[in-house]
């Protein structure tokens, strides 16, 4: 779509999309919708991400969300809802779509302290929610998108893994009850809230749909709108309230005493790997991550970086001396349970020939690195190096496969670092976490790129393709099924999913008023316009791993 073609709405649609949420929260000016056709994640491409809504509709509460969706329907108009963003994945991907905007509905409704969960609504951040939780000795998990970030949307309708699902765990295993809006404005309330129950449980005694609600990456308001979620909180042992001042680089955190931020460094892999299996059967870790040295320095001084890619030595020591490290927070109740910890990782360090770091009495590393840790803060400036950046994921997997997945990536990237076409920031970075203190563990390959260069965005498509390629080559399941380009190529190897999507949209949206772009819509994507090597790599899987049948029955 043209980037000057102006799409319009009726003016009795509008009239009752005034009626549904009030005339002062609704706006078709084209200034006022400009400002939603640009998304800071992913917005490279105009012809395929800047489309424009007819219309901006901000409801504030669920009765208004109910009765905007009924007169979007009614107008044969789609709709796609919109809380904290981050991404091009909250804008229309089609013509005739009403950005729904949530920004009214901001509350906190509920703390439960006794059964450890929050009820909110969808642009609760969650900074914000983090903040009133360690107030009551609580916590909750944070995506490395950042803390402003939606902790519903990613509960309910995205995805997202932090830096704390090592002990947190993730958002799709944290919904508890939920509120959902359907396509055809229809209230349903999932988990015991169903029955009447209250908010604490996600599978009964009321209906459990969290796997069509989110399943792997979630329908990005694909099959409604969510306007209440319940969140299980976990346990936080600090000071109800972290004195910080400043952001990012230039942060400075006062340090509870309770608290210890260690690096780790391992001679190998295997080391490596070993120690973090016990690292985790030991329940250390309140905070963890397996980052690539190069990764670090290319967020703290990107401009730095470009310099010493080019310094054979200082390579040498960040992609093979240094390689294998990784970064935790430990937090304990008690001095007993500290000096418990810091024995065990001080033995598991002497086993595995690892050396451990104290950072905590660095005082000026610690003050700056704390909150960004606590709160994935930090994670967002990895866009500083080139102004984008992407992730190729997987799925979540053994420790082992996603070693090997980051290994993988590792190549992938070097290649195209070498072509030119992405920015060289020594290939080695993976942003890595482990789940609720297993051997489970999550991998995302970051590669970053400058948009104003060509060369760079030409790249993009064949990256992508080629990761997700690899990945079905070696068993490791593609997790971008957002991308209708991918679904195309992965679907017929893994069981016709989007078949399925497909059905599951059209029992509960039988009039197509969701947006389903980035959810199970079709694509024309040629792929014969790859490399031949590539096309012929594609068809080998698709024939080694198709199912016979073409999806579920009618």
């Amino acid at each position: 779509m043209s980037l000057d073609v102006q799409q319009t709405i009726s003016d009795e649609a509008y009239r009752d999309l005034e009626e549904a949420v009030g005339p002062e929260n609704v706006s078709r000016e084209p200034a006022v919708i400009d400002c939603y056709s640009w998304q800071p994640f992913a917005n490279d491409n105009p012809e395929r991400w800047v489309i424009r809504p007819v219309a901006v509709a901000m409801p504030g509460s669920t009765e208004e969300v109910q009765a905007l969706v009924k007169a979007i329907g009614r107008h044969g108009l789609k709709f796609k809802a919109f809380s904290t963003g981050w991404g091009a994945y909250s804008s229309p991907t089609s013509e005739g779509v009403v950005q729904v905007d949530l920004r009214r509905m901001d509350r906190i409704i509920d703390i439960d302290e006794k059964n450890m969960y929050a009820v909110l609504e969808p642009y609760v951040c969650g900074a914000q929610l983090q903040a009133e939780a360690m107030k009551v000795g609580l916590n909750t998990h944070i995506i490395g998108a950042g803390p402003s970030c939606s902790p519903l949307a990613s509960a309910t309708s995205a995805w997202g893994v932090g830096w704390d699902c090592c002990y947190m765990s993730y958002s799709g295993r944290n919904l508890l009850g939920a509120e959902w809006v359907l396509p055809d404005g229809e209230i349903l309330k999932i988990g015991s809230l169903g029955s009447g129950k209250g908010w604490f449980s996600g599978d009964g005694p009321g209906p459990s749909l969290r796997g069509i609600v989110r399943g792997s990456t979630g329908a990005l308001s694909g099959l409604g709108i969510f306007t209440k979620a319940a969140i299980k909180l976990f346990n936080w042992p600090g000071p109800p309230q972290i004195k910080t001042t400043g952001m990012l680089l230039d942060a400075d955190s006062e340090v509870p005493e309770n608290l210890r931020f260690c690096m780790t460094f391992w001679p190998d892999r295997k080391s490596q790997d070993e120690a973090i299996y016990k690292i985790s059967e030991s329940e250390l870790p309140y905070i963890f991550s397996r980052t690539g040295l190069g990764a670090t320095i290319s967020i703290a001084t990107p401009h730095l970086m470009k310099i010493l890619v080019k310094t054979k030595a200082i390579r040498k020591a960040v992609t093979a001396d240094m390689k294998w490290g990784c970064t935790l927070i430990m937090v304990a109740d008690s001095e007993g349970e500290m000096a418990y910890k810091e024995g065990v990782l001080s033995e598991i360090a002497e086993q595995y020939g690892g050396a451990v770091i104290n950072l905590t009495e660095a005082k000026p590393v610690i003050r700056m690195f704390l909150m960004n840790f606590l709160r994935g803060t930090a994670v967002p400036v990895v866009f500083r190096m080139g102004g984008q950046m992407f992730t190729a994921l997987d799925r979540n997997d053994t420790w082992d496969a996603q070693m090997d997945w980051a290994g993988m990536g590792e190549t992938v990237k070097q290649k195209w670092i070498d072509r030119g076409g992405i920015l060289d920031d020594m290939a080695d970075n993976p942003y890595m976490v482990t789940y609720e203190q297993n051997t489970w563990g999550h991998c995302e390959e970051i590669f970053q790129y400058d948009p104003r260069n060509p060369e760079h965005l030409a790249a993009l498509e064949p990256i992508f393709v080629e990761f997700s390629v690899e990945a079905a080559e070696r068993c490791m399941e593609p997790l971008s099924s957002t991308d209708a380009r991918l679904r195309k190529i992965i679907s017929p190897m893994m069981g016709h999913y989007t078949s399925w999507q497909q059905k599951i949209s059209g029992f509960l949206d039988r009039d197509r008023a969701a947006d389903t772009g980035m959810y199970c819509d079709e694509v024309d994507f040629d792929v014969n316009k790859l490399e031949p090597e590539m096309r012929s790599r594609i068809e080998k899987l698709v024939e080694k791993y198709s199912w016979t049948d073409e999806g579920p029955p009618e």
